[in-house]
């Protein structure tokens, strides 16, 4: 019969192997209330197992794991509860990153800079590298594949998110097309932070492949009224 400092510590064994193994599936982050829960969790059912059986070494072991975890837990609700933003990138994280956790939010908004650009401002060169992402919060821009707009978009749109990853060549020249405040990242700050950060990526590629479906439909429907318009233009002889 296992009798109750036994069941104490299977049950210790399990939610340590359990929440690491979590941990390494994916499922748990490791900066998580939930995985710094389960392992002081672990340690104090270890804990309650060696009055049974006293072993000092290990019991200084999961004295220190609780504290530990309790510090993990204090220090992701200090960061949580402490982090404030700005209007803008309130705007900015609600459209393109609604499931980014404040933590990471917090880190890629540090990784840019606001600025209040003026009209005819580049933001890319066509077929010079794009080296950094752009986000126009208010204004607007012209968007010139060799020498003809064949798009303008506003507020709310990302500018050089196809190469600013890779810092590969820019398919268009992008210009303010008026007055625009905007946020831009470079695009190494965005590398090293995904590098540090990988749980970030899947949120930039989401917001990145919906903002790309956004701007074709700009530029069809730029290409559609200038069709429209040179139909209308009657043919001379």
């Amino acid at each position: 019969m296992l009798d109750y400092y036994q069941i104490a510590g299977y049950g210790g064994v399990f939610f340590y192997l359990g929440s690491y193994g979590l941990l390494q599936l994916g499922v748990l982050k490791g900066n998580s209330y939930t995985y710094a829960a389960l392992n002081m969790l672990a340690a104090g059912l270890v804990l309650v197992s060696l009055f049974r059986n006293w072993n000092l070494f290990s019991a200084i072991i999961q004295i220190s794991w609780i504290t530990l975890s309790i510090m993990g837990i204090a220090r992701v609700w200090v960061l949580t509860n402490m982090l404030r933003f700005s209007d803008e990138e309130k705007t900015l994280l609600a459209s393109h990153f609604p499931a980014l956790r404040a933590i990471e939010a917090k880190k890629l908004m540090d990784a840019g800079a606001w600025y209040d650009g003026d009209v005819g401002d580049a933001l890319t060169e066509q077929g010079a590298p794009v080296d950094a992402l752009s986000y126009l919060a208010s204004g607007g821009v012209d968007i010139d594949v060799g020498g003809q707009i064949i798009a303008q978009v506003g507020p709310g749109q990302f500018i050089g998110e196809m190469a600013c990853m890779s810092s590969g060549p820019a398919s268009a020249s992008v210009r303010l097309n008026q007055p625009t405040r905007y946020f831009s990242a470079p695009s190494e700050a965005l590398r090293r932070l995904v590098r540090r950060n990988p749980d970030i990526a899947p949120h930039l590629d989401l917001a990145f492949s919906g903002n790309i479906r956004s701007k074709l439909m700009a530029t069809n429907t730029v290409l559609e009224r200038t069709m429209k318009a040179r139909e209308a233009v009657p043919a001379r002889d």
